[in-house]
């Protein structure tokens, strides 16, 4: 089997887990059931948004080049 099927048998297999914990946390009215997925997920936009932040923030912008004309192209080279 290849090593990116058995990843996603692996993250399949971990998502139905992690449901069955979570149902059985909110059949026990457990409060951290829904607070833990709750934070992970406001945590995980805040990454997204830090990410997006930072690409922004360091990415360098070139200034174009000046696009050359048949016309400037022809008169530089009879100089």
């Amino acid at each position: 089997m290849e090593k990116s099927r058995k990843v996603g048998v692996v993250i399949c297999v971990g998502t139905v887990l992690v449901s069955v914990a979570f149902i059985w946390g909110i059949a026990l009215h457990n409060y951290w059931a829904v607070a833990i997925p709750v934070v992970i997920g406001f945590l995980a936009v805040l990454a997204l948004a830090f990410w997006i932040g930072w690409t922004l923030a360091v990415t360098e912008i070139e200034a174009p080049k000046p696009e050359l004309t048949e016309e400037g192209a022809s008169s530089e080279a009879k100089d």
